[in-house]
C-alpha cells in the first residue's frame, strides 16, 4: 500500500472502531506510524482489547500517561 491507500484505510477503519481513547486522542490528521495505526485499528475492529494490543498507546499519538482527564 502506498501512503494515500493507507491513510484511508486508517479513516476508513476508524469509522469501524468504538473506542473512547481512540475518538479522544487518535491525531487523524498525523501520517506518522501508518502500519501501527492500521495494525491497531484492525485489531480492534477484530474485537481485541486495548490491552491486548502492544501497540496500542503508541498510536495514540494525543495522548501522554500522565494527563488528567475526566
Amino acid at each position: 500500500m502506498n501512503r494515500e491507500e493507507k491513510l484511508m484505510k486508517v479513516h476508513q477503519l476508524l469509522t469501524e472502531v468504538d473506542d473512547v481513547l481512540v475518538d479522544r486522542f487518535f491525531d487523524t490528521d498525523s501520517e506518522k506510524l501508518l502500519d501501527e495505526k492500521i495494525e491497531v485499528l484492525t485489531a480492534l475492529k477484530n474485537g481485541k482489547k486495548p490491552e491486548e494490543i502492544s501497540k496500542y498507546y503508541s498510536v495514540l499519538e494525543k495522548f501522554t500517561p500522565d494527563q488528567h482527564w475526566d
